[in-house]
């Protein structure tokens, strides 16, 4: 950080602190009013780092950075007006910008910004970065500090590295209390739980526990549901499983795709959720050659969003001819999963779980019908009517399935 804007983040920190300290809003842990039925003007909870965190008993001007989650949930708990900033892609979306044989599969846009579409103007909310995705850099103190915000709420996925630790460290210096939730690749196992966990811990937050017991309920029911019904096949029955990144670039760079390996949240779900295995058994996402894939063989392939939406229709065309031999492009076996914007697991996670393991295992699943028990779950999930209901399938881009 240079000179110049180290100095003008210290002097708006001292100006806001000044401020805040003249409003009373610092260390104030009391109500002023010794009535017996004076309510608390704090709590504390404690946050996934385990730190104990002082924040207003009703936050009323929130900045989350969690590329949906937070959004999602405090459009549950009916707190979203409160969102002041956070990190949103407030740029248009428009048609044309990824087109694969004259068929548009540009991404549509975050589910959040279908159920609240302020959170698109950036009159409205503004967006402080992000740490990575399409946010404009880190997240920026300065403006941070300009919207006054009574709570910060950090999920993204910088984790514990030193950007974020220096990030949380000037917020909170200023009086800011930051509340930080784990992601699932903040664990060395990767685990629904944790996802379960940071709805449990934005209940304690805003004093919606039972809301967000209702919030896990609704997922964990889905989940369970797709555990219970894979755990049962034999390990040697299990298919192997390639989660294939599939960008246009690619080939630009002397690969054909990308492998998603052990870390990944994709293959620690297939692991504990899906039982299947996954075809490649090295670490991270890594770009492959087709010789690589070709000596997979993977049974089944889903492409998950990996720089854009692809649809298996892509996999067939002739572009992938190098691979045209593989087993799972000869008898049809190649899936979408629905578009997940900047690749982060939010609410709707239970849906990308359900397509995979009608995928993996067609005949454990056939009693279900992918359309209506996925309608049924955003119904179940939001609260919201038909019209907002299709506005979100249409955002998932479940018309590019191609699945039974």
């Amino acid at each position: 950080m240079n000179v110049l804007r180290k100095g003008l983040i210290y002097a708006m920190m001292a100006i806001l602190l000044l401020s805040l300290a003249a409003a009373g809003c610092i260390g104030k842990a009391e109500t002023g009013d010794t009535s017996p039925n004076a309510q608390p003007t704090t709590r504390t909870i404690t946050d996934m780092r385990g730190v104990e965190v002082t924040i207003p008993a009703t936050p009323s001007r929130v900045v989350d950075i969690s590329r949906g989650l937070v959004d999602e949930v405090m459009y549950i708990f009916g707190l979203d007006d409160t969102i002041v900033g956070g990190s949103f892609y407030q740029g248009s979306v428009k048609p044309g910008e990824y087109v694969w044989d004259d068929v548009d599969y540009t991404v549509n846009t975050y589910i959040s910004m279908v159920l609240m579409p302020r959170l698109a103007d950036a009159s409205e909310v503004t967006n402080v970065g992000g740490f990575g995705g399409p946010y404009g850099g880190v997240p920026k103190v300065e403006t941070v500090l300009s919207l006054e915000p009574d709570l910060l709420i950090l999920r993204d996925f910088g984790g514990d590295d030193e950007n974020t630790s220096n990030f949380i460290s000037l917020i909170e210096e200023v009086g800011i209390p930051v509340v930080v939730l784990k992601y699932p690749d903040c664990y060395a196992v990767p685990s629904p739980d944790s996802i379960y966990e940071e709805v449990r811990v934005l209940g304690a937050v805003f004093g919606y526990e039972e809301s967000a017991e209702s919030i896990i309920v609704t997922m964990k029911s889905r989940v369970d549901t797709v555990i219970e019904r894979t755990s049962t096949v034999p390990v040697d029955e299990r298919p192997s499983v390639l989660f294939f990144g599939a960008p246009t670039w690619a080939g630009d760079q002397g690969g054909v795709g990308v492998a998603f390996g052990t870390g990944t949240i994709e293959v620690a779900f297939l692991n504990s959720v899906l039982h299947g295995c996954s075809a490649y058994t090295g670490s991270g996402r890594t770009l492959v050659s087709s010789e690589q894939v070709l000596a997979m063989d993977p049974d089944v392939i889903l492409l998950p969003t990996w720089s854009g939406y692809h649809p298996p229709r892509q996999l067939y065309e002739a572009a992938y001819s190098e691979i045209a031999d593989l087993r799972a492009l000869r008898e049809g076996s190649v899936y979408a999963l629905a578009t997940t914007p900047v690749n982060s697991q939010r609410l709707e996670f239970p849906i990308n779980l359900m397509i995979a393991a009608k995928a993996l295992y067609p005949s454990l699943f056939d009693d279900i019908d992918l359309g209506t028990w996925i309608r049924a779950y955003l119904s179940d999930l939001y609260g919201t009517d038909e019209a907002m209901i299709e506005e979100m399938v249409d955002a998932l881009m479940l018309a590019y399935l191609e699945i039974a």
